[in-house]
């Protein structure tokens, strides 16, 4: 078997029908590898642009394990009125720590006492600190995970930007309790504000990341930089980057030949849009 070198390290928003737009800087892993016939295969080192590029995909019908926590749960058949509690909670902690005298009223529509002075004591904090109003963007992912009478448990990685902690992702549990008004948010817990991965935004991520090894025999053997499939997978600055190495491997009558075994994980959540990748390329070598 020949040697083979592998192109990687591209990464971008890409838009499945279950993710609005996420995006992937890959990063590679170099070591060797074990298939499952026993064959040692050795990683090989890619050339990569400095900046992250795209790649589109249909989500993945499979779940793929991460690094980073992933926020998987077994979800229950609920009232839709749980989540909308959960999110309509949000809006107003959006909402009073955008503004600027720090009027809890939102919250108090929408939480118990404790759940109001937990919010409003953050934000006391942060003024504090010079922080002042902050504009944030919220993205939800819901999983209740308990629901019986008047009473409901919810889980989520919430990515936050800007967050109040060094990651965009925190993990929270919440339970919720329903009266006459409606269901309201009655106490929140932060289960883990070290990072947080939601399970359909990796899955759809690594997804992405495999289309475009997938895709890359069409151009790479031989160099074709024409080929429509390079614009279904890459975005620019990647684009770009990747359609001149093909130029020049084309002058050189050079072809790239073999499919790489990708290990790929996510490691890190940016911002609602974009994630960390982390994989090793493996391929046989004679």
């Amino acid at each position: 078997m020949s040697t083979r070198r592998s192109l990687a390290g591209f990464g971008g928003p890409f838009r499945p029908p279950s993710v609005v737009s996420v995006a992937l800087a890959a990063l590679l892993a170099l070591g060797a590898c074990t298939d499952a016939a026993g064959t040692t295969t050795t990683t090989t080192p890619v050339p990569t642009s400095s900046t992250s590029t795209t790649t589109t995909a249909d989500p993945p019908a499979t779940s793929t394990s991460t690094s980073a926590a992933t926020t998987s749960t077994t979800e229950l058949p609920t009232d839709t009125g749980v989540e909308a509690a959960w999110s309509s909670y949000w809006e107003a902690w959006t909402e009073v720590r955008a503004s600027e005298d720090l009027d809890p009223a939102p919250l108090e529509a929408v939480a118990s006492a404790q759940v109001v002075e937990g919010a409003t004591v953050l934000f006391e904090r942060q003024r504090e600190s010079g922080q002042g109003p902050i504009e944030t963007d919220v993205s939800l992912h819901p999983t209740v995970t308990a629901e019986q009478g008047n009473s409901a448990t919810i889980e989520d990685c919430v990515l936050l930007a800007p967050s109040f902690t060094d990651n965009v992702g925190v993990w929270y549990e919440a339970d919720l309790v329903r009266s006459d008004q409606g269901w309201k948010v009655d106490a929140v817990r932060i289960r883990s504000a070290s990072g947080c991965v939601p399970r359909e935004m990796a899955d759809a991520a690594i997804q992405g990341y495999q289309a475009y090894y997938e895709a890359e025999a069409d151009f790479w053997d031989p160099p074709n930089p024409s080929s429509p499939l390079l614009e279904q997978v890459l975005t620019e600055p990647q684009l770009s980057f990747i359609t001149g190495l093909l130029d020049e491997h084309a002058a050189l009558g050079a072809a790239l030949r073999g499919q790489p075994t990708t290990h790929p994980e996510v490691i890190e959540v940016r911002s609602s849009t974009e994630v960390v990748i982390l994989s090793s390329l493996c391929v046989n070598v004679s």
